[in-house]
């Protein structure tokens, strides 16, 4: 439940399953919004996918990271003469580092361009050959890099939503493959309504979670029908069948010590009163609303 009509409002506060709410206003839809979506590849364990790179918020989650990537098997020195540096260990090619210090420095003498990095795979500090004397080049910077700012899925597919391969956490390096692809999305349908559990008001989006409530339910799970709104507490009167139906008496209440959600009914079978839960414990209805 939001604040405002926009879907990124602020929260006013988790609506419970099977809580009702009359309508105040709406339905009507947000514009239109667009996320930037880009291909690549993980670079901790080349997992392959799409992820959200700014959200439909504006909201960037991968920003743009400068690396440099080592093109041509090179050594890390201790220091930046390469004639006098003790070799730290050898560069792999596709190996991500970063620069300790601005800029790079020339070698004159040798004719080759040096640099002090840190290895991203193991955080190993020290100098490298940046181009040789003949021409080639060692570390090359990438344009196709980008730094995760916060948890996000990679999915399977363009589409937003779409499976999760795995989640990228803060931190992690990605490569893309091409350039961000613009995802456009309706927007959401949105109405504003009043909680008749506690009178809060705010608006949410329609989806398949969210159904018009008719005074009538089913019984989908086996449950009980007790003498009050406090399960601890009440008296078993009988146990509901499934399939049974039911009209309900009054508006679901929360179950204060259990946090459930009840609601007094009759049931149609025997015109016995009573109080019965709408939800389990592991969120799975016990009754389901009938919709007509």
């Amino acid at each position: 439940l939001h604040e405002g009509f926009q879907s990124r409002s602020p929260v006013v506060r988790t609506l419970q399953q099977g809580e009702v709410l009359e309508i105040l206003q709406g339905p009507q839809r947000e514009e239109a919004n667009d996320s930037l979506r880009l291909h690549g590849v993980a670079m901790r364990d080349r997992a392959d996918g799409w992820v959200t790179q700014r959200d439909a918020s504006g909201r960037v989650l991968l920003e743009p990271k400068t690396v440099f990537v080592c093109r041509a098997a090179v050594s890390i020195t201790s220091i930046g003469d390469i004639g006098s540096g003790k070799a730290l260990r050898k560069l792999d090619i596709g190996e991500i580092v970063e620069m300790v210090q601005d800029g790079s420095t020339e070698d004159a003498p040798r004719n080759i361009t040096r640099a002090k990095i840190r290895a991203r795979r193991d955080g190993i500090e020290g100098f490298v050959t940046m181009a040789g004397n003949q021409g080639p080049t060692y570390i090359e910077e990438s344009q196709r890099h980008y730094e995760c700012r916060v948890s996000t899925p990679l999915e399977s597919k363009l589409a937003s939503g779409s499976k999760s391969v795995r989640t990228l956490e803060a931190g992690e390096l990605f490569e893309a493959i091409g350039e961000p692809k613009a995802e456009m999305k309706e927007g959401a349908s949105r109405l504003k309504g009043r909680s008749l559990r506690d009178g809060s008001e705010g608006w949410l989006s329609l989806s398949r979670r969210i159904a018009y409530w008719l005074p009538q339910y089913k019984c989908e799970v086996s449950t009980v029908l007790t003498d009050g709104l406090e399960a601890a507490s009440a008296k078993t009167l009988r146990a509901l069948d499934v399939g049974e139906r039911l009209d309900a008496l009054d508006v679901p209440a929360e179950d204060k010590a259990s946090g459930a959600m009840r609601v007094r009914v009759r049931a149609d079978k025997d015109g016995l009163s009573g109080f019965a839960t709408i939800s389990g414990a592991n969120g799975a209805p016990c009754l389901a609303p009938i919709q007509v």
